[in-house]
């Protein structure tokens, strides 16, 4: 266990929060109660470190996986305080200030707060992502001079680990800084929801986007943390969601072992395997309608290996 502080503890003791305390709000902005005030956090597991001037960590509790569990903490001095941090601590903070900043929550770690936190454990398991509906992150509405969210579904989600799938880009060029994309879903085209990049890994610093994404270009799936952001630009207010991905794995673009292509792997994607089992020859373009998985053997057979690796694969997209 490590403890780093910027400065000696003071003899105030603030109040002890979980995540969830501080996150929950029925605020219709999605406010938390507790902006503004200077509190202990029993905090989280790091999902995400984005360093930068300030660096930022995202935090998940899995005790609240349905939501309300995931909020960022921000090195608001940018000294670096949160060098010896990574992906998998599980942290938590004393005298860490509260602050909604441009719609989203954060714990502000402060030297003049005499800010501490504390390294309770380290390789934590990381959270599977919570599977939404387009919809529960809906794309803004656009109004006179307005981008605005429309109820607040979506605000549970903020800063939580989450994905969409069996979805389309639609568009490009959206938000603020025009680095949003439309994600349609592939069902009703008319459900859409608002990613962003520009926390990710996997691409060009130069870039808007992460190579991959093009109108039209289809996905099993897209994972990343909820955002919420509000500002005004070319007198134009915005209020809305954007899903931050944070690495090329955030992509699902081809569900291994769908055989049916409709983003699962399930009952009807095991009826066509079993109806190649045995076949012999597979090889380019199909292997066998995709039966032949096991390709690094290129043995040109569905056999025990492919069903071995089926079976790896099983369930997943639902």
């Amino acid at each position: 266990m490590m403890t780093i502080a910027l400065a000696p503890a003071g003899s105030a003791q603030a109040e002890e929060l979980s995540i969830h305390e501080i996150q929950y709000t029925t605020d219709p902005n999605g406010a938390s109660g507790r902006h503004g005030n200077i509190v202990d956090c029993l905090g989280g597991i790091v999902i995400d470190k984005t360093t930068g001037s300030r660096t930022k960590l995202t935090l998940y509790d899995p005790n609240y996986a349905d939501g309300w569990g995931g909020i960022m903490a921000k090195d608001l001095n940018g000294v670096g305080v949160f060098a010896d941090v990574n992906v998998g601590d599980w942290i938590s903070f004393t005298n860490i200030e509260v602050e909604d900043f441009k719609g989203t929550t954060f714990l502000q770690f402060n030297a003049e707060n005499e800010s501490g936190f504390t390294i309770v454990s380290t390789n934590n398991p990381l959270p599977e992502p919570l599977v939404v509906t387009v919809d529960e992150i809906a794309a803004p509405v656009e109004g006179l001079d307005t981008w605005f969210v429309s109820g607040g579904n979506a605000e549970k989600y903020e800063a939580m680990l989450i994905k969409v799938t069996d979805v389309s880009v639609q568009d490009v060029g959206y938000g603020k800084a025009y680095d949003n994309y439309i994600l349609a879903s592939n069902a009703d085209p008319n459900l859409t929801c608002w990613v962003s990049d520009y926390m990710n890994a996997g691409k060009d610093k130069g870039l808007i986007y992460h190579p991959y994404i093009e109108p039209g270009l289809t996905l099993c799936g897209v994972t990343g943390i909820l955002e919420q952001y509000t500002g005004e630009q070319d007198g134009i207010s915005y209020d809305y969601y954007q899903l931050l991905t944070t690495s090329t794995e955030d992509f699902v673009i081809d569900q291994v072992a769908d055989l049916d292509d409709d983003c699962d792997v399930d009952f009807a994607d095991f009826g066509i395997f079993a109806g190649h089992w045995l076949d012999t020859g597979c090889g380019e373009p199909d292997f066998c309608g995709g039966a032949d998985l096991a390709t690094n053997q290129a043995d040109g057979i569905v056999n025990a290996l492919d069903l071995l690796e089926f079976a790896r694969h099983w369930l997943e997209g639902k």
